[in-house]
């Protein structure tokens, strides 16, 4: 086989991966969406791409979608007068079904957010931006009526519920076996226990103040 063959069968390889991987995240990706990464992706040559850039891609796209969509969910169910802490709860509940389904990509979404490349850390800073600010405005919708009780602001709430979050998702990719997904299924329902008896304290309960600590270096 000649160089010419042998580059043409490694560039078709990785187009037919390429394809299994975008085909792979059509249930977390809506299929407008799924079709403009695909041409974008596809534009900028799939073969001169390294494997790990579409995983990038992908896993970002899939967990902001995820995002996207609860929150529409939850603010348009709180139009219609939905709201309250059951409702949270549910939003909650949902949430954690969606990173369960994500379970077989965990182990990629800790590569991804272990990234050296500036591209990817850039998307990652804007997925956990935006994650944030749906959050905070779900928040604000779904508790509008007992905004005053809330234990924390909406704000540094919506911080808290996406590092819980994404903390399961470490669970998650560490999980080898039944017994381990029982384990992070368990620490989800102590966490969802935690927030409903704890999330509407307000004045009741004990300030939440800094903990002062010595600064952490940044290495630059």
């Amino acid at each position: 086989m000649s160089e010419a063959d042998k580059t043409e069968s490694r560039d078709s390889l990785r187009s037919r991966a390429f394809n299994r991987v975008l085909d792979s995240a059509s249930t977390m990706l809506t299929r407008t969406r799924l079709r403009d990464l695909r041409a974008d992706l596809q534009g900028r040559s799939v073969p001169t791409l390294r494997p790990s850039a579409i995983r990038d891609h992908l896993l970002i796209e899939a967990q902001q979608a995820t995002y996207r969509q609860l929150h529409q969910r939850f603010t348009e169910r709180a139009s219609r007068g939905e709201t309250g802490l059951d409702n949270a709860l549910d939003a909650l509940d949902a949430m954690w079904l969606n990173i369960r389904r994500l379970r077989a990509g965990a182990p990629s979404i800790m590569k991804t957010l272990s990234s050296p490349h500036g591209d990817v850390q850039a998307k990652l800073e804007h997925f956990y931006t935006e994650s944030t600010e749906l959050l905070e405005d779900a928040i604000r919708h779904v508790f509008r009526e007992d905004l005053g009780q809330l234990a924390v602001p909406p704000d540094r709430m919506a911080v808290l519920v996406r590092v819980l979050l994404e903390g399961l998702v470490v669970e998650l990719a560490q999980a080898r076996d039944a017994d381990d997904v029982v384990a992070a299924d368990q620490a989800y329902a102590d966490l969802r226990g935690l927030f409903e008896r704890f999330v509407l304290l307000g004045d009741s309960g004990p300030a939440v103040d800094p903990v002062e600590l010595e600064p952490i270096p940044l290495p630059w």
